[in-house]
């Protein structure tokens, strides 16, 4: 056979098994077609199915929800900086909507999310610049909001905003001026240089404050407009960090600092009985279930915070092997014994908390649920897992039915959200 026919009889060839080739990958394996990108978040009128989530009993090992998708159990509720964020409810009949309030830091405008739509509102014309903390409280009807005035000096100036209930709306605000129509907050002027405060957290109108001169300190319940004022401690030591677990209990914890004893007191609103609950622990965070029964607190030991629950009633302390600071959590509304914690991933060695306040150190948190009476303890979350990046969390809030839980990035000051009961799919109403 010459050179010729050879070379044609090879291309014939060729040809075929190309031709076969391409019929199989034509016939047989369809292309992947990908979703449309839509609107990322709730607005656009469409109805947003669910997403895959990871099993219920371990999130992490799951499969990353899509990054666009409005159902991911995290959210961020907003694009800048807030100065503090809690919960209001509404309700109607049986059923119980939950909002989302948050204040910006900028210029003290607050929000709020309709956390069954996840549409934003501004609830308030006004502007509050300066602000540094904000504190809601009395079921998210009223917020402490505190600023530095350097009129007469350097000064802290704290006071209360009496906030309307929320509204269920599908729009955003009104459309002329970008404001939801709402009445400006009523507004009380609360002592000047109170270094620290708490606000009720069983949602009763009360607050529990400190006032410091330079021999003594005072502290002091009200309501969030600043009348029925009852002084319930005095001391000659001014270094405290107050709470108020429920209305009828306030504890003091003395500022922590990585190589100072740190000591732990509670006080009986009505009586101002004081008891001595912890001591000499070196690092000493706490914080309070509601009930006041347990007592979830941080003891550094060779620069580590290791986390401890304590049984108030048997005076017994019951370490929990997780490294973290004790004021990263936050306690249960439904069960006085389970509270959600911010652990960090490998925390370095350091001076807790010195240098996490300072900013030094920042962590890499995941999200656990925590029983102080048992010790055990599960991963909720994790927030790389939900397209959250990392994140060093504070503030914890838990809402009332537990379905709902906001924290504060560190990181960032942004508010987030993160939904305990997976929501199977929101359906976002038109604007139209």
């Amino acid at each position: 056979m010459d050179r010729k026919k050879i070379l044609i009889i090879a291309t014939v060839i060729i040809l075929v098994l190309g031709g076969g080739i391409g019929a199989y990958y034509y016939f047989l394996k369809k292309p992947v077609t990908l979703p449309p990108s839509g609107n990322p978040f709730p607005g656009g009128g469409n109805l947003v199915t669910k997403p895959p989530l990871p099993p219920d009993n371990n999130p992490d090992d799951g499969v990353f929800p899509p990054s666009n998708a409005s159902t991911s159990r995290l959210y961020e509720l907003h694009k800048t900086p807030v100065a503090g964020v809690g919960f209001a409810e509404q309700v109607n009949g049986k059923k119980k909507t939950f909002f989302a309030r948050s204040l910006e830091r900028g210029l003290g405008h607050i929000f709020e999310t309709n956390l069954e739509t996840l549409v934003e509102s501004r609830i308030s014309g006004e502007t509050y610049p300066g602000i540094t903390e904000a504190f809601f409280g009395n079921n998210g009807k009223s917020v402490i909001i505190r600023s530095l005035s350097e009129q007469e000096g350097i000064a802290i100036k704290t006071r209360s905003l009496g906030l309307t209930a929320p509204t269920i709306s599908f729009a955003p605000a009104n459309s002329d001026t970008g404001e939801a129509n709402i009445p400006p907050p009523t507004e009380t002027n609360l002592p000047d240089y109170i270094p620290h405060l708490g606000v009720a957290e069983d949602g009763a109108d009360k607050i529990f404050y400190m006032e410091n001169s330079f021999s003594s300190a005072r502290g002091s319940t009200s309501n969030f407009k600043g009348t029925a004022i009852s002084t319930i401690f005095n001391s000659s030591f001014t270094e405290w960090l107050p709470q108020l677990p429920n209305q009828k209990l306030a504890t003091l914890t003395t500022k922590p600092s990585s190589n100072v004893p740190g000591h732990l007191y509670f006080i009986d609103t009505q009586s101002s009985a004081l008891t001595k609950i912890l001591g000499d622990v070196k690092g000493l965070t706490t914080t309070t279930s509601r009930d006041g029964k347990f007592v979830l607190y941080t003891e550094v030991k060779a620069g580590v915070p290791n986390l401890i629950a304590y049984d108030v009633a048997k005076k017994e302390s019951r370490p929990l092997s997780l490294n973290t600071l004790a004021e990263k959590c936050g306690w249960s509304t439904k069960d006085p014994v389970i509270a959600y914690c911010a652990i960090p991933e490998n925390p370095p060695r350091g001076q807790y908390p010195d240098q996490w306040y300072q900013g030094v150190i920042s962590f890499s948190d995941s999200m656990w649920k925590i029983n102080a009476k048992t010790g055990f303890a599960e991963k909720i979350f994790t927030p790389e897992k939900y397209r959250g990046g990392i994140m060093d969390i504070i503030n914890p809030i838990v809402s009332s039915d537990e379905a709902y839980l906001v924290f504060i990035n560190k990181k960032t000051s942004t508010p987030w959200l993160f939904m305990l009961n997976e929501k199977p799919q929101i359906i976002v109403p038109s604007t139209q």
